[in-house]
């Protein structure tokens, strides 16, 4: 009878406990699905400095959409504290600019996150007061989150909500992970369901133990 239950124990043990995400950083894969990544990997949390330049308009979005900075130290921390971040760009089909090329943003941060459900919530209301430089050309879309699981991690959480683009209206969607030591957000001009598919594998690949 003890053999029985130290093994419904293990058995209960093995359901609730997934594998530690403590430790991990993040590193934009080469591909995701049928997406390439377009180019190298972008510094996402920094300082944008322009004066003196001849341009300060110029500058910062060179400084922004160029190099790749996207949020400032102050309002990265307020999701991760004391975080560091990357991200990518990734397309499919013919070259870029062309009516129809598919993409997909990523961008993430990486510290010790005791509270990864917090997280999520505080990086889907950056991107909504317009924090982040990525995705200031889309407006989230009231009362479509979703939960999306990922499994087998400990803590992971997975929450997607539809979005329109700003000046065109087009239909988006947008997802964001978080646990013990990464949050991203990824998006794209696809369903929920598509692009958590998509979000899944990124959280797979993307992740390297320091």
């Amino acid at each position: 009878m003890a053999g029985v239950v130290a093994l419904a124990a293990l058995v209960g043990g093995c359901t609730t406990a997934g594998a530690d995400t403590r430790g991990y950083k993040l590193a934009p894969p080469r591909s995701v699905g049928e997406y390439e990544k377009r180019s190298g990997d972008f510094r996402y949390v920094g300082k944008i400095d322009c004066a003196g330049q001849p341009s300060d308009a110029d500058c910062y979005q060179g400084a922004t959409e160029v190099i790749g900075i996207g949020i400032s130290p102050r309002d990265a921390n307020r999701i991760v504290r004391n975080a560091s971040g990357t991200g990518a760009y990734y397309r499919s089909g013919p070259p870029e600019g062309a009516a129809d090329t598919k993409w997909l943003a990523f961008r993430g941060l990486q510290g010790d996150i005791p509270e990864p459900d917090q997280a999520v919530d505080r990086f889907f209301r950056s991107i909504a007061k317009r924090e982040q430089v990525p995705f200031r050309g889309i407006k989230l879309v009231r009362g479509t989150v979703e939960d999306f699981g990922i499994g087998g991690y400990d803590g992971a959480v997975m929450r997607c909500r539809k979005a329109k683009g700003t000046y065109n209206g087009a239909p988006e969607a947008v997802c964001v992970w978080a646990d013990h030591s990464t949050v991203a957000a990824v998006n794209a001009p696809l369903s929920m369901s598509e692009l958590a598919d998509l979000t899944r594998q990124l959280y797979k690949t993307s992740r390297k133990k320091k």
